[in-house]
C-alpha cells in the first residue's frame, strides 16, 4: 500500500509563470536556438518559429494546462480519472514521462558542462586560447569521463535538494530567483553586444527575413525547434496545471505568456550573441559548437571578457537548470501520484535512475563511441527518442484528445473558468483535430527520416 501524497499547489501566479517559463526556456532557447538561426537563414527562421509557436505550441499548452487543472492530477492519474484504468489515453502520461526522462538523462550532461565552464571561465582557465584551442578544450572535456561524471552528479545533487523541498518551497522558490536573473543577464549581455563595433549588423541579419531562404528544410527545422523550445508533449504542463487553483487561474492568458516568453528569451539570446559574432567576424553557421567553442573565444577577445563570459555561462546554467527542475518535477509528480509514494522518496529514486541513464550519453563520444543504434551515437539516439519520436506522438495524442474525446466544448468551457482577457474560440476545434496533428505528424515523419540519414528535401 502506498503512502498518502499531500496535494501540492502554486504559492502565486507569478511563481507559476516563472516556473513554467523556466521549464520551457531551457538550453533550447540559449544553446540551440541561436545556432539554429545561424544555420537556417537568420530572420526567416526566427519569423517561422514565432508563427509556429503561436499556431501550434500555444494551443497545446492550453490543452495540457486545462486537463491538469480539471483533473487536479498529473497525467497518468489524470487520464485514469477521466477514462478509467487501462485506457488507451493513459499513453499521454507514459509518453510524457518517457520524453521527460530520456531528455533529462542526456540534457543533464550538457547542464553539467555549463556548470564546469562557469568555474573554468571565471578562474581564467580559458584565457588566451585560440579558436582551435577552444575547440580542442571542449573535445578533451568530452573525453574526460571522470570530469563529466562529477559535474553531472553535482548538478543532480543541486536539483535533488530543490525538488525534494516541494513545489512552493523548492521549485517555485528557485525559479522566482533563476528566471528574473536570466532576463537581467540576457539584457546586460544584449546591451554589451549592441555597443560593439558592427554589432548592429548582427541585429539586422537576425531580424530581417530573407524569403529567398524559405525552403522546406528551413520550415522543418523551425517546426522541430518550436517543439524543442516550447516544452509541450512532455506531460509536465499537465502536472503544472494540476497545481493551479481550479477557479481563479487564467489558462488562456498564462499559457500564451509562457510560450511567448520562451520565444522572447530565445530572441534576447540571439541579441546577446549575434552582434558579438558579427563584431569579431566569427562564423555564424558554426552549429552546436557555437556555445562551447566560438563564443568563449569571442568573450576572451572583449575587454573584461572573463566577466562577460562568466555572465553568459551563468545565465545558460539558469536556463538549463530551470528546465531540468521542471522536467523532474513533472516526473516526480507523475509517479508519486500513480504509485502513492512520498515525493522525497520518488525524487531520490528518479535521480538515481537519471544518473545511471546519463552514463551512455557521457560515454557516447569516447569508450562507447562504437555503439551506434540506427547509425547514431548514443547521445543523438537519446535525442531522437525524446524529441524526434516520443514528444511529437504525445503532442498528437493531446491535440486529438482535447478536440474529440474530452470533448472540445468541454475544453472551451473549462479553460474559460478564471479567464480574464480572452477564451479559447470554439472554431479552433478543427485546428486541434486536424491541423496540429498533421503538422506534428510532418515533424515526426521527416524527423525520423532525417535521423536515419534520409533527406527528402
Amino acid at each position: 500500500m502506498g503512502e498518502d501524497v499531500k496535494k501540492e499547489s502554486w504559492g502565486s501566479t507569478f511563481g507559476f509563470i516563472m516556473t513554467s517559463i523556466g521549464y520551457a526556456v531551457g538550453l533550447g532557447a540559449i544553446w540551440k536556438f541561436p545556432y539554429m538561426i545561424g544555420m537556417n537563414g537568420g530572420g526567416i527562421f526566427l519569423l517561422l518559429c514565432i508563427i509556429l509557436a503561436i499556431l501550434v505550441a500555444v494551443p497545446l499548452a492550453w490543452g495540457e494546462l486545462t486537463l491538469g487543472r480539471y483533473t487536479q492530477c498529473s497525467a497518468l492519474v489524470g487520464m485514469r480519472k477521466l477514462e478509467g484504468k487501462g485506457n488507451f489515453w493513459q499513453a499521454i502520461g507514459w509518453l510524457g514521462f518517457a520524453t521527460a526522462f530520456t531528455l533529462t538523462a542526456y540534457y543533464i550532461t550538457i547542464v553539467g558542462d555549463v556548470l564546469f565552464y562557469i568555474f573554468t571561465f571565471i578562474s581564467g582557465g580559458l584565457e588566451g586560447l585560440s579558436v582551435d584551442e577552444m575547440a580542442s578544450f571542449y573535445t578533451q572535456l568530452n573525453q574526460d569521463i571522470a570530469t563529466k561524471l562529477f559535474w553531472t552528479a553535482l548538478t543532480l545533487v543541486l536539483m535533488t535538494l530543490i525538488i525534494s523541498r516541494g513545489v512552493q518551497g523548492g521549485l517555485e522558490a528557485a525559479n522566482k530567483i533563476l528566471i528574473p536573473c536570466l532576463f537581467i543577464f540576457l539584457f546586460i549581455l544584449g546591451i554589451r553586444g549592441l555597443t560593439l563595433p558592427g554589432g548592429i549588423d548582427g541585429l539586422v541579419w537576425m531580424f530581417q527575413p530573407d524569403f529567398s531562404k524559405l525552403t522546406p528544410s528551413v520550415l522543418y527545422a523551425a517546426l522541430n525547434q518550436v517543439f524543442f523550445l516550447a516544452g509541450v508533449g512532455f506531460a509536465t504542463m499537465f502536472s503544472f496545471g494540476a497545481y493551479l487553483d481550479p477557479k481563479q487561474s487564467d489558462i488562456p492568458f498564462n499559457g500564451s505568456i509562457i510560450i511567448l516568453s520562451n520565444m522572447l528569451v530565445a530572441i534576447l539570446a540571439g541579441i546577446a550573441i549575434f552582434p558579438a559574432l558579427f563584431s569579431y567576424g566569427m562564423e555564424i553557421t558554426s552549429g552546436s559548437g557555437l556555445t562551447f567553442q566560438t563564443l568563449p573565444y569571442v568573450f576572451n577577445e572583449m575587454p573584461m571578457g572573463r566577466l562577460w563570459g562568466g555572465l553568459f555561462f551563468i545565465l545558460l546554467f539558469c536556463a538549463g537548470f530551470s528546465t531540468i527542475l521542471g522536467l523532474t518535477e513533472g516526473m516526480v509528480s507523475t509517479l508519486s501520484d500513480a504509485f502513492r509514494l512520498d515525493r522525497k522518496k520518488m525524487t531520490f529514486i528518479i535521480v538515481i535512475f537519471l544518473f545511471v541513464c546519463s552514463i551512455p550519453s557521457i560515454l557516447s563520444t569516447n569508450v562507447w563511441a562504437h555503439i551506434r543504434p540506427l547509425n547514431m551515437d548514443l547521445f543523438t539516439f537519446m535525442d531522437f527518442l525524446a524529441v524526434g519520436l516520443f514528444c511529437p506522438l504525445g503532442c498528437i495524442l493531446i491535440a486529438l484528445y482535447v478536440a474529440y474525446r474530452f470533448p472540445f466544448s468541454k475544453l472551451v468551457a473549462e479553460s474559460s473558468i478564471g479567464a480574464k482577457y480572452f477564451t479559447i474560440p470554439s472554431w479552433m476545434k478543427l485546428w486541434y483535430l486536424a491541423a496540429i496533428p498533421l503538422i506534428t505528424l510532418f515533424v515526426l515523419v521527416v524527423g525520423i527520416l532525417s535521423y536515419l540519414g534520409v533527406n527528402i528535401f
